[in-house]
């Protein structure tokens, strides 16, 4: 193997171990919290084919969500559509439209996301540095003479939280009926690498699959 190939080997592996890194780092700095529940005339009941429907009126935010959760639920296996792909932007939709739409296309859950709140806090904390510089004097005659001088400066580490608060509804198809409801808290420190709003809203789709796991809503 020649030194150029190994050069570009060595590259590549850390390159990949810095996205791990960066990867891991991020998603521990997101704290989550949910809590869900099923309706009883729902329980355990398991649905196979779901669109994914943000109520957000900002378009960017919206198939932010969408997407965002649409992936989350392919990668663990499940059917899922976007929402604007079923219900367009570009068209009214009344609420008796839905359940109609819906089973035209074959869903049989619904699941309509909604941040609910979403706040961004800074928090401040001063830094004292202090910068010393020693230097020796040289004296034609006599002793050499060390002085010694200190700058001491202070600055401030301004780290940005983002706190939100997010709901999902799982609606049956068939009866248009809450059949299961979710509810998510999260901070997040957004200041730092690899961390945004879409990582916090992957957390939040990851909390809503394993909860809908474990109340026996997902094939």
């Amino acid at each position: 193997m020649n030194a150029n190939l190994q050069s570009k080997l060595k590259n590549k592996y850390n390159n990949l171990v810095l996205l791990i890194l960066v990867s891991v780092v991020a998603t521990s700095c997101v704290s989550i919290e949910t809590t869900s529940y099923s309706d009883p005339d729902f329980t355990n009941k398991k649905y196979a084919k779901f669109c994914i429907y943000s109520v957000e009126q900002n378009l960017n935010r919206r198939a932010l969500v969408e997407r965002v959760f649409s992936d989350e639920f392919k990668d663990a296996g499940i059917y899922a559509v976007e929402g604007s792909n079923i219900f367009p932007p570009t068209r009214t939709w009344e609420e008796g439209d839905f359940q109609s739409q819906l089973i035209k296309n074959g869903f049989d859950g619904f699941i309509k996301i909604e941040i609910v709140d979403e706040k961004v806090n800074e928090r401040i904390t001063p830094q004292i540095h202090t910068n010393t510089e020693t230097r020796t004097i040289k004296k034609k005659n006599g002793k050499d003479e060390t002085v010694t001088q200190s700058n001491t400066y202070v600055t401030e580490d301004i780290d940005v939280y983002m706190n939100n608060q997010f709901q999902a509804d799982l609606i049956d198809v068939t009866t248009n009926k809450v059949a299961w409801k979710g509810y998510s808290t999260t901070s997040a420190q957004v200041n730092m690498i690899g961390m945004d709003i879409e990582t916090i809203i992957e957390k939040f789709a990851e909390s809503v699959i394993e909860e809908m796991k474990a109340k026996g809503h997902i094939k």
